[in-house]
């Protein structure tokens, strides 16, 4: 279920990074089995938002499914130097990830890892397919920021409490909010945001300008995906992502901007599922 990989500390579990493996019930490994699934976690977090309930329910649809903690987060090396952490250091790690799997994945960003996955692309990082979920866009988040300091300051303020000094400092009700659209156990949420952690101040920097592509094309199926109540990562961000693929956007009904995480987190699984039915049968 779990492996590691050498790359920035040169092998082993706390010297490398963590991937976390599902093994699909219904593949039999053959090459013209259905790509491998890599999920890219976003800002904040770690391989784990995807074990919850993501890997085992995709891994028993039949798809081998992996997760990666980018450098810094999660059980991965390289804590100490998060804050020089760069989006092509990140992209460096799903190169890194993807050269570990028997055959070019489907990668599936959310939120940072979203714009991750796109640089990735644009970069030639071999892939069957991508789904960028409620993904960060080319147009960068200083948009959303003055959109949250207009709308939702105390929103704004809470994730530099939590970028600054951590989980422990942030107000919870906010945190839910902020994530998720539903109502949610007192106990659950606790659990998710006390995994919380700080994001690297390089990345997050970087993530606040426009990043319009610079790479060329992008030659695999692409689709992207929206929670219809993030605050976030709002509508028009999504549309605009879909806008440069030329793809219509899908929709997570209710869902927030942890949709994995979710209470109803089967919405966007289902959502998910339909979009990879549609990738490889392009593919």
């Amino acid at each position: 279920m779990y492996a590691t990989f050498g790359g920035i500390g040169g092998g082993g579990r706390e010297a490398g990074l963590e991937v976390i493996q599902y093994s699909g019930s219904g593949g039999d490994g053959t090459a013209d089995a259905a790509p491998p699934l890599l999920f890219i976690h976003g800002a904040f977090t770690g391989a784990w938002c995807w074990e919850v309930h993501y890997l085992p329910h995709f891994a028993g649809l039949g798809h081998e499914a992996h997760a990666l903690s980018l450098r810094g987060h999660g059980a991965s090396a390289g804590r100490e130097a998060l804050n020089s952490a760069s989006l092509s250091h990140y992209v460096d790690d799903v190169a890194e990830a993807v050269e570990s799997l028997p055959r070019p994945p489907v990668l599936i960003g959310h939120s940072m890892g979203g714009l991750v996955v796109d640089i990735a692309l644009r970069q030639g990082v071999p892939a069957a397919g991508a789904v960028l979920l409620a993904s960060v866009p080319p147009t960068g988040l200083a948009p959303s920021g003055m959109q949250m300091m207009l709308t939702e300051p105390w929103l704004l303020w809470q994730m530099g409490m939590l970028q600054g000094f951590g989980p422990a400092w942030v107000d919870m009700d906010e945190a839910r909010r902020a994530l998720f659209a539903e109502e949610m156990e007192p106990e659950v949420l606790l659990d998710y945001t006390s995994r919380l952690q700080p994001e690297s101040q390089l990345a997050l920097f970087e993530m606040s300008f426009p990043r319009w592509p610079r790479w060329g094309g992008v030659s695999v199926p692409v689709a992207v995906i929206g929670a219809e109540e993030d605050v976030i990562i709002p509508q028009w961000m999504v549309r605009t992502t879909a806008w440069l693929y030329g793809v219509e956007p899908r929709w997570i009904p209710g869902a927030g901007h942890a949709t994995m995480l979710e209470p109803g987190w089967r919405r966007g699984a289902d959502c998910l599922e339909q979009a990879l039915e549609e990738i490889t049968i392009s593919v």
